[in-house]
């Protein structure tokens, strides 16, 4: 179950955001000043979940946006047969549930918490007065929907051309981006992933997923240990990672 805030009106404490991040994963808040910014974020409230936690349903009511405070969620979607695919795993400074502000549709995908979480969440009941009083904001809003619709048309149209061995590469190494740790051993990824959780991410089987993950292990790329991967070679995983 969801946690809130026993008082609505506790004050946000500044250290909690990173607003550069923040701006860097939300087109709402690259369109806000800084004033502003802060003004909407201390109109959110407060709400912190368990573990394996449904957050939201996909087709359920949708009306607020979740910004990731502490702990990981995963954005996933189940196929008719009950498969799931990973569409992405989101960490603190990370957000969703953004369009259910501007449209009020129901959710497109299931967030789901991988531990203990605290969010900050703003309903679309506040966001609206403030978005009207603000007509430079939805101007800029707009525009910045624009240049991501078209960056995201360019990704999906980039990915769907590549081979296997150049997804997972990349999904590899997006991961050493968000959870790497730099040891003697090789690049620890943070995050404990079974090899069928990666198949969800790429979006193909884990036998798929394990054929390729020993030959990078059998080449010395890649160590795989109890969940935890470790990257060994990051060039070899670039190279494969440009590959068609």
């Amino acid at each position: 179950m969801l946690f809130r805030s026993n008082d609505p009106k506790q004050p946000i404490e500044p250290k909690l955001i990173d607003l550069a991040a923040l701006r860097q994963n939300s087109v709402l808040f690259t369109a806000l000043s800084d004033d502003d910014a802060w003004e909407l974020i201390h109109l959110a409230r407060l709400e912190s979940a368990p573990a394996k936690h449904a957050v939201c349903l996909v087709g359920q009511a949708g009306d607020s946006l979740h910004i990731v405070l502490e702990g990981r969620v995963k954005v996933s979607l189940l196929s008719e047969e009950g498969k799931e695919a990973i569409l992405s795993i989101l960490g603190a400074g990370e957000v969703f549930g953004e369009m259910s502000l501007f449209d009020g549709e129901p959710r497109s995908a299931t967030v789901t918490t991988m531990e203990r979480c605290r969010f900050l969440v703003l309903s679309r009941k506040v966001f609206l007065p403030f978005l009207q009083s603000r007509m430079h904001v939805m101007l800029e809003l707009i525009a910045e929907m624009s240049r991501r619709l078209r960056a995201t048309n360019d990704l999906v149209g980039n990915l769907s051309f590549l081979n296997l061995s150049a997804r997972l590469a990349r999904i590899l190494l997006n991961l050493v981006q968000q959870y790497g740790k730099v040891t003697p051993e090789g690049i620890i990824i943070g995050l404990k992933l079974s090899q069928e959780e990666l198949g969800h991410l790429v979006g193909v089987s884990r036998e798929s997923v394990n054929r390729q993950v020993r030959v990078w292990m059998d080449a010395g790329w890649i160590a795989f240990e109890h969940g935890t991967i470790i990257v060994l070679n990051s060039d070899a995983l670039f190279r494969e990672a440009l590959a068609s």
